[in-house]
């Protein structure tokens, strides 16, 4: 065992662990950074070839005008981000890309649904899901009743959101066919991180008056760099690759011990930054003394969400319009497939809502010939049953064929040169993407304050936590996780000042 004792542990090398190690450290307080990875990041990680470095895991700094924390802390670092050109959209039905009117009327109904449900209105009940609001008869989303055939020769563009390309613009009201909406819609689970039929109707939107939003940034060099440089700026010691096995608080020593797969350390404060996906997996002799009861269950019960990306890069673009359209949206082919776990490539990839970023679209600095799709959770669950190198390749034939290009002579497809699947679900350091909004229940056993909770220290507060998990307003996000670094790292350092005497 080391034989000497810190102010502060931090456990984990992310984004919330390394604002608050800043933090402390600037204060004069002693503090050990213990990461079970290889690397510093966390849920941060960026995809490196050559002159591309793409984020795989978090990305935009979301509200990069409207006073996200990140922006603060990579103009510190002299780390520049880029707040994106506007580009162009197309949304693919089941025979090709919709027209620009049938496009702008999905979207602009789908936009109506959402602010639908955010009007007054009596409470709904606990068990009522976001699905249940978007897909009911009354739903805006089907106030267009006529339909319009989907003809590519009146294919036009409608200008999206780089960050989320399913918002709308456009307030167009044309007619389209109902199962289009349905298809639009399912791309909100990209965002939430879950299905809409768990999400909590009554919870919808909940932060949505406190979250960061509006402009949308990319830290040039990748959020993984970004971290990095954030603790290399800090005076704070870390361990790598060494993964926590027992916290226990030795009350005669009035000192808290930290045992690790290799070595042991005390500390007089302890901040836990591990996702919730890892502490619903610890075992239950991880804390002594253990956590109290309610704090089990709300950890175990809260939800973390599924997303996944999925990464192909080639010699050169060759798929349409690659120079101006920054985004491809692929409905459902037949939105009457259930995808199951016996589901083929091919269907799972015909059977959902997927978007595709392209990244050789000039909207940032340095684009390439690369297609970033975003996998929402049932595709991602079925898609993590297969080696990548099969993902990569059948998802490639699917391109082919959506992109009608399969029959072409005239122009040279290449196959991907790299590509990437990320695995955040069955990572063990993660165990999932972030945490979702509040999903349904049957007495209102789950709400926003389930967050506030996991944010309480224990142990005569020796024990804190933090990370996007513990921040009720804003959950799930970088600003959360940098958050929670600032709440936590001034709380102990309070409780420091007190121990010193």
């Amino acid at each position: 065992m080391s034989s000497k004792t810190y102010d502060t542990i931090i456990i984990g090398a992310g984004w919330s662990g390394s604002v608050a190690a800043k933090q402390l450290t600037e204060k004069g307080h002693s503090v050990l950074i213990i990461e079970a990875r290889d690397r510093i990041g966390g849920r941060a990680r960026t995809y490196v070839d050559g002159n591309d470095k793409i984020d795989l895991g978090c990305s935009w700094i979301h509200g990069y005008n409207e006073g996200n924390p990140a922006r603060n802390i990579a103009k510190e670092l002299g780390v520049n981000a880029h707040l994106p050109k506007p580009f162009e959209g197309i949304i693919y039905g089941p025979n090709g890309p919709l027209s620009s009117e049938q496009a702008a009327s999905l979207r602009s109904s789908l936009s109506s649904a959402q602010e639908a449900f955010k009007l007054p209105h009596p409470s709904p009940p606990s068990s009522a899901s976001l699905a249940s609001a978007l897909f009911g008869e009354s739903s805006p989303l089907f106030k267009s009743s006529s339909t319009s055939s989907s003809d590519p020769s009146t294919t036009d563009t409608t200008s999206t959101s780089p960050a989320n390309p399913s918002e709308a613009t456009s307030n167009s009201k044309a007619g389209y066919d109902k199962t289009l909406a349905e298809g639009l819609a399912r791309t909100l689970e990209i965002p939430l991180g879950l299905r809409l039929e768990k999400a909590s109707l009554k919870w919808a939107g909940w932060e949505s008056t406190t979250c960061f939003a509006g402009s949308d940034a990319a830290p040039e060099g990748g959020y993984q760099e970004l971290v990095k440089k954030l603790i290399e700026s800090s005076k704070a010691e870390i361990k790598l690759s060494q993964k926590v096995i027992e916290i226990k608080q030795l009350e005669n020593e009035n000192v808290i011990k930290i045992k690790t797969n290799q070595e042991e350390f005390k500390a007089k404060t302890i901040i836990s930054t591990i996702p919730l996906g890892v502490l619903k997996n610890l075992s239950k002799d991880f804390f002594k003394p253990n956590l109290s009861n309610k704090l089990i269950e709300i950890i175990n019960q809260t939800n973390v969400g599924i997303l996944e990306k999925l990464l192909l890069k080639y010699e050169k673009a060759w798929w349409p319009n690659s120079s101006f359209i920054g985004s491809y949206t692929f409905l459902p082919i037949n939105s009457n497939t259930i995808l199951t776990e016996n589901s083929n490539l091919e269907e799972i990839f015909n059977g959902s809502t997927l978007v595709t970023s392209n990244l050789n679209c000039p909207s940032l600095p340095n684009s390439s010939p690369i297609l970033l799709t975003y996998l929402s959770e049932t595709p991602a669950k079925l898609l993590l049953n297969f080696s990548k190198e099969k993902v990569i390749k059948a998802f490639h034939k699917f391109l082919i064929k959506r992109f009608n290009l399969s029959n072409s002579n005239e122009i040279e497809i290449s196959e991907p040169i790299n590509g990437e699947l990320t695995n955040w679900l069955k990572d063990e350091f993660s165990f999932g993407a972030t945490t979702t909004p509040s999903i349904i229940s049957e007495n209102d056993e789950r709400s926003p304050m389930d967050f506030k909770e996991l944010s309480k220290p224990i142990w005569k507060g020796k024990l804190g936590f933090a990370g996007e998990h513990t921040e009720m307003e804003h959950r799930g996000s970088v600003a959360g996780a940098v958050i929670s670094g600032f709440r936590e790292a001034e709380r102990v350092d309070r409780l420091l000042n007190l121990i010193k005497g």
